[in-house]
């Protein structure tokens, strides 16, 4: 198997790494028939990429073998945002849903134990077509069957219908909601198209709250899903200015 070097992926603050070790262990208690978690957000900057890549570290750092999915075809930013690089020119998933490779050519072993990704290797302006392929559909399964997790990196389901397309394919659903800037509206409708496609959403990631912030009041009191929050004190500005993007 191919190899990449991630090259931006620090240790966190204390406290922010125990709200994703918290995340990590909430996951494992939805049993074991959840192996493959998509993990979106209403809209873009919301963090899902950075809960995505933190996630898949710690469950690798405790003996998992873990997938992560680059499914964000159309605007992808971990390979730039974590300096992913290669000996040679990366074959992503892309290459193997048209068809011009073989599964086993896009996956990648990585610098982190345990740790594997089917990147995306260039920017796709309308993958539709192949997210509703039967070559996507082999790929899940045939990764389920590789790995103890396989987490998918999707784009914001209020962008485009790509997440809703990929959603049916996965066990659970993690959502991610930037506290102080997404409104209840839009996760109120995220949760609404979540549910509409059947697939269990797993929890809420509340993402970049101050502990003491009353603001976010609503998304506890309203949602009955369990959440993990991310704070921004002192001790976590450094690990919330990585936060930019997806």
């Amino acid at each position: 198997m191919k190899e990449l070097t991630i090259k931006y992926l620090p240790e966190l603050p204390f406290a922010v790494e125990e709200s994703i070790n918290q995340l990590r262990i909430n996951l494992g208690f939805c049993g074991d028939q959840i192996k493959t978690i998509m993990i979106t957000s209403s809209i873009p900057d919301e963090g899902k990429s950075f809960i995505g890549m933190h996630l898949w570290k710690m469950l690798a750092a405790v003996g998992n073998r873990v997938l992560l999915i680059d499914c964000d075809l159309r605007a992808s930013v971990l390979r730039a945002k974590y300096g992913i690089k290669a000996q040679e020119k990366i074959t992503g998933i892309e290459h193997y849903l048209s068809g011009q490779v073989e599964l086993g050519e896009a996956l990648y072993k990585t610098n982190i134990e345990n740790g594997f990704l089917l990147p995306a290797a260039t920017t796709v302006a309308n993958p539709s077509i192949l997210l509703e392929s039967e070559r996507f559909s082999e790929m899940v399964d045939r990764c389920a069957e590789l790995f103890d997790y396989v987490l998918i990196d999707t784009p914001p389901l209020e962008s485009v219908a790509d997440a809703l397309q990929i959603a049916p394919h996965t066990d659970g659903i993690v959502l991610v909601v930037r506290s102080g800037v997404t409104s209840r509206k839009l996760v109120e409708n995220a949760v609404g198209q979540i549910k509409r496609t059947g697939v269990p959403l797993l929890g809420m990631v509340l993402n970049r709250v101050e502990a003491d912030n009353k603001n976010s009041y609503y998304y506890r009191r309203y949602y009955r899903y369990g959440y993990s929050r991310f704070g921004k004190n002192k001790s976590k500005t450094k690990a919330n200015s990585m936060q930019g993007g997806n």
